[in-house]
């Protein structure tokens, strides 16, 4: 089965991927083909490179998925916020979700487009669930039967924060929390307010944080103290036409984008990082969240982190090093059932590489203060 995957919604970076019998081929942006930074345009080039690198047609393909909802629920859930009075119903507002739905409603939310630019296919057309896509493919490429999956973004088609259980390789909802409560979308809008771009920029804010300080109250813009958080969207629309009115009342004038950074930008950005974490950290240990996901793998994810070099007296350390130390795992367990040693070995190897790795961590320390 040859099955092509498409992001496309409109709304940020187009790509494509191709997957030939559950075997990922061929995966690219479309901005790196058309050079365009952040390219939301139907990708047209990405998925000419996927059919290329995988040498067949579009009539040869069995499926084409997106990785959204068709336009009907994205357009209806935003007339339900409308009405509800949870986003203002400004003209700027209306026009921008009608024009939107219009596009992508004219376009078969792609599937036209698609047969117009590669001809007819015999390929059945999916439109997947935006945040189910996100949790297959923390899911599907964890290693773990059983695990809870938690997807965070600014939003679906109605989804803002969704809690899945997967287990023997499928994923039931567990929670979904709706647009527009958003920790995202409060994080995108703090992005603009700081003078960056909005989803695209986000990282900026986030490397900004830790030059800030404690002391800028965001409560009025998210509760922290809720459960698990409560995303006051009105007050970030504001009257919805003058961008980060509702912040600019509380908080300052917005920064202009390319001029300079003072003390207040870097403490609403550490202020904006913080609200962040903390709402995640109040998801994943909510109660719908499975305690028992992952027994039995905590001396694994210890060795891993200690042996990528996050030190447990102080979490330094690097992705790149807590990869390594995943990959070292991994080659000793295929090792292990290769060798036919019995599985009991494993936790006394782990916990040895643990000891190992403490003691070299301790010395390096004690080196350094040393020197210093």
């Amino acid at each position: 089965m040859i099955t092509l995957g498409i992001n496309y919604s409109q709304m940020h970076d187009s790509s494509a991927c191709i997957v030939r019998d559950g075997e990922l081929l061929f995966a690219v942006a479309e901005e790196r083909i058309s050079r365009l930074k952040h390219d939301a345009g139907f990708p047209r080039n990405a998925i000419r490179a996927c059919l290329d690198f995988a040498n067949v047609r579009a009539q040869r393909l069995d499926e084409v998925c997106f990785g959204w909802q068709t336009a009907g629920p994205v357009f209806r859930h935003d007339l339900k916020c409308y009405a509800t009075g949870k986003v203002p119903l400004t003209y700027l507002n209306g026009l921008n979700s009608t024009l939107h739905f219009m596009s992508m409603w004219h376009q078969e939310s792609g599937a036209k487009k698609f047969a117009q630019q590669f001809g007819p296919t015999k390929a059945r057309m999916r439109f997947v669930d935006h945040h189910l896509a996100h949790a297959i493919s923390a899911y599907a490429y964890s290693g773990f039967d059983d695990a809870a999956v938690v997807v965070m973004d600014g939003r679906g088609a109605w989804e803002a924060t969704t809690i899945w259980h997967g287990h023997n390789g499928r994923l039931d909802p567990v929670l979904t929390i709706p647009f527009p409560d958003s920790v995202g979308h409060f994080y995108s809008e703090f992005t603009e307010f700081l003078g960056f771009q909005r989803n695209s920029d986000e990282w900026k804010v986030m490397g900004l944080a830790p030059y800030g300080k404690p002391g800028v109250n965001l409560s009025a813009f998210m509760d922290v103290n809720a459960a698990p958080y409560r995303v006051h969207a009105r007050q970030l629309f504001a009257n919805g036409a003058t961008s980060s009115a509702g912040m600019a009342a509380l908080l300052g004038p917005p920064r202009i984008p390319e001029s300079g950074i003072d003390e207040r930008h870097k403490d609403i950005a550490y202020a904006v990082q913080d609200a962040c974490e903390t709402a995640m950290m109040n998801v994943v240990q909510s109660p719908q969240v499975d305690p028992n996901s992952g027994a039995g793998l905590e001396l694994k994810a210890i060795a891993a982190v200690v042996v990528g070099g996050v030190a447990i007296s102080g979490g330094r350390g690097t992705l790149a090093g807590v990869l390594v130390g995943v990959l070292l795992l991994l080659s000793i367990s295929s090792a292990l059932v290769f060798l036919e040693i019995p599985a009991q070995w494993e936790k006394a190897i782990q916990g040895a590489i643990i000891l190992v790795a403490v003691a070299s961590d301790a010395f390096n320390l004690r080196q350094r203060r040393h020197a210093g």
